[in-house]
């Protein structure tokens, strides 16, 4: 073997050396995550305890979050409320949902489910117990909701309260003022009249429920809201849009009854209120007595009173039997007010 060849030799030998020795320093590398991320998610508002619906839109605040976290990270989302009596961490537990929201003050066994950091030191949210990387993912959303520019201006939208009568100017009326504006564009209405609306039936709270069973935003019956397709009555959007749309069916409906829009969205809103058979059976009061139907004022002062008493049948034109109004009366001045109000301190 010559010089060269020897030389050569050696220099391969000292190469494979360093290589070997080069990877006894080498810095292990991360396992890849095999975290294969869910399409669609569910999720559980467990609040009962902070939901005092005379205070801040509590429910309406983390349903927006929810939602926000599902489509920052490419997934769709439903969310449910807990029943009174009711609690889901047997079902976080089993699989059947994927978020439970709770009131940051309970305690929790933390061998049985992850827990979140603080949401604004009112809430945690819950995930299974081998859920690590996506609590991870979570608290990680947290803590970069909480540093956000839009983090301010939200959290103040819901959780500080408004009433129409003691507010001075703001810039908005609600968090859902983009819908609201959105779906009164489409009946030709000023925003602020659906508006006076939703305020009137829920004080904003997505979560308000009547007893007869008038759920949501706009606080539809069950038979009315499934007729405009809401699935959920919980869903801001689909609250506002079949409201919206149930409304500019009335106004169709008694607009050759009122002389102008003003009066129109009287009977609509009356309408909206006791329901398209009482105030037809008004109308047809009215018409039979020779009362101008033009303007709503003229119903609550000649045929109201009237519409009372159990005569009234007599007349052969109402359906429905009597119907004292003072409720109907109220909620038709009350939503014109409330409206001329916001027209005043949000422009």
């Amino acid at each position: 073997m010559s010089r060269t060849e020897r030389s050569v030799l050696l220099a391969f030998a000292a190469l494979i050396a360093a290589v070997g020795v080069a990877s006894l320093y080498r810095r292990p590398q991360p396992e890849t995550d095999t975290r294969v991320k869910p399409p669609h998610i569910s999720g559980v508002l467990e609040l009962a305890p902070l939901a005092d619906t005379s205070k801040a839109l509590i429910i309406g605040y983390h349903y927006h979050l929810l939602q926000r976290f599902a489509a920052d990270n490419g997934q769709t989302i439903d969310i449910r409320l807990t029943e009174p009596s009711r609690t889901y961490l047997d079902s976080l537990r089993a699989g059947a949902v994927d978020i439970v929201v709770v009131p940051f003050e309970d305690s929790l066994a933390a061998d049985s489910v992850l827990v979140s950091v603080p949401v604004d030191s009112m809430s945690v949210w819950l995930m299974r117990h081998d859920e690590h990387a996506g609590m991870q993912e979570l608290n990680e959303w947290i803590d970069a909701w909480h540093a956000s520019d839009d983090y301010a201006p939200t959290r103040d939208v819901f959780l500080n309260r408004f009433n129409a009568f003691r507010s001075g100017p703001r810039a908005q009326i609600s968090p859902y003022d983009s819908l609201i504006r959105a779906h009164a564009d489409s009946l030709g209405w000023d925003w602020h009249l659906l508006a006076a609306v939703i305020y009137q039936e829920s004080r904003f709270h997505i979560e308000a429920r009547s007893p007869r069973g008038a759920a949501g935003l706009m606080q539809m019956m069950p038979k009315t809201a499934a007729r405009y397709g809401v699935t959920d009555p919980l869903d801001p959007e689909m609250n506002i849009r079949a409201g919206a749309q149930s409304l500019g069916t009335l106004i169709k409906r008694y607009y050759n009854v009122g002389d102008n829009m003003t009066e129109r969205y009287k009977y609509a809103l009356a309408a909206y209120n006791a329901g398209i058979g009482r105030i037809d059976d008004c109308i047809n009061l009215a018409r039979y007595l020779g009362v101008d139907t033009g303007y709503w004022i003229n119903i609550v002062n000649r045929v109201l009173p009237l519409m009372g008493q159990e005569s009234v049948m007599e007349s052969g034109v109402v359906k429905r039997g009597p119907f004292k109004g003072v409720e109907t009366a109220y909620y038709v001045d009350h939503a014109i007010a409330v409206y001329d109000r916001l027209c005043r301190i949000c422009p």
